[in-house]
């Protein structure tokens, strides 16, 4: 049993993921409601498909390059500089979001009665993660667990389809540590994992080689609770696996604790490093902060992969 997959005794089963779909659809009308409102909270003006193209909202100046032909100089801003200026407008054509939820046993879990399971917390963030994204003219896909099934939503009600769809997966929780394929990926999409990060770095490794090949650019929000991160428990502890593995008693004191946080940071550092060779920083999110900081990191990376290459200048 690895350390973070590890469950206190008395946490939700992997049977009881029904019972957890039961309970988010009674509650799916605040659900949605909640995100819409983070939504509106980390928006902030345009977003992500700020990038120079043939729209006809202005995007930025740019130094004019070399053989520029002089209709397309801005002279106004020009005159207020040294060298010539370029007006670029915002390009028009959408983006393709693929969103993906973990949906293994793992995510099942909470520590207190006070926080929210992980798949919970995920399931919110990626409503409010959708609702940034349609409000601004993006497409929209929510891929299954496995991958192997890519569900495009938008218009009126697009928001209760995608609960509906991320509701009912979890009353049959994936194998663990499923990654999705990436077989339904589109050219300059992006893609946004919301899981535990508790994935084989081999296994992650190859998701985010195989997404660049198709120059898939990838994020993910890595959801834990807090307690996985710090091992609050002290004495005679059982803990029970939830995807499989034996329970095991262990006398939890400060050796195991500081053994326990050096074996989740040297994880948390590869999975890191993984993200970032695949284009983003990993956004470290627990259940015990607002959602609203892991979804303010996730705008910045979609603003920033969509912005023109080169330094332009606002006016």
């Amino acid at each position: 049993m690895s350390a973070t997959s590890a469950a206190m005794s008395g946490a939700m089963r992997p049977h009881e993921g029904p019972a957890l779909a039961r309970a988010l659809a009674a509650r799916m009308p605040a659900l949605i409601i909640a995100a819409q409102r983070i939504a509106q909270t980390v928006q902030q003006g345009g977003h992500a498909r700020r990038r120079a193209g043939t729209g006809e909202n202005f995007w930025q100046y740019r130094p004019a390059q070399p053989g520029e032909a002089a209709t397309r100089i801005d002279w106004r801003q020009s005159a207020r500089s040294d060298r010539p200026y370029v007006r670029e407008n915002e390009a028009q054509s959408s983006q393709t979001i693929f969103i993906w939820c973990d949906n293994s046993p793992s995510m099942l879990w909470r520590s207190s009665e006070a926080l929210p399971t992980k798949a919970e917390r995920a399931l919110l963030l990626a409503l409010a993660t959708a609702a940034i994204v349609l409000r601004q003219g993006e497409r929209v896909r929510v891929l299954s667990a496995d991958g192997m099934t890519a569900t495009g939503i938008s218009g009126q009600g697009a928001l209760e389809r995608m609960a509906t769809i991320l509701i009912d997966a979890m009353r049959h929780p994936s194998p663990p540590s499923t990654l999705p394929t990436t077989a339904h990926l589109v050219r300059n999409a992006r893609l946004v994992l919301l899981g535990d990060g508790l994935y084989a770095p081999d296994a992650f490794s190859a998701l985010l080689r195989a997404a660049l090949a198709r120059q898939v650019r990838t994020s993910l929000i890595e959801v834990v609770d807090p307690a996985e991160r710090d091992l609050p428990y002290a004495g005679r502890t059982r803990f029970s696996g939830l995807e499989h593995e034996a329970s095991i008693t262990l006398s939890a004191g400060t050796d195991l604790r500081a053994a326990y946080r050096a074996a989740f940071a040297r994880h948390q550092q590869q999975m890191s490093d993984l993200c970032r060779a695949g284009g983003n920083d990993m956004i470290a999110h627990t259940t015990d902060l607002p959602p609203e900081r892991a979804l303010l990191a996730l705008h910045d990376q979609l603003a920033a992969g969509m912005r023109p290459a080169g330094g332009g200048t606002r006016p």
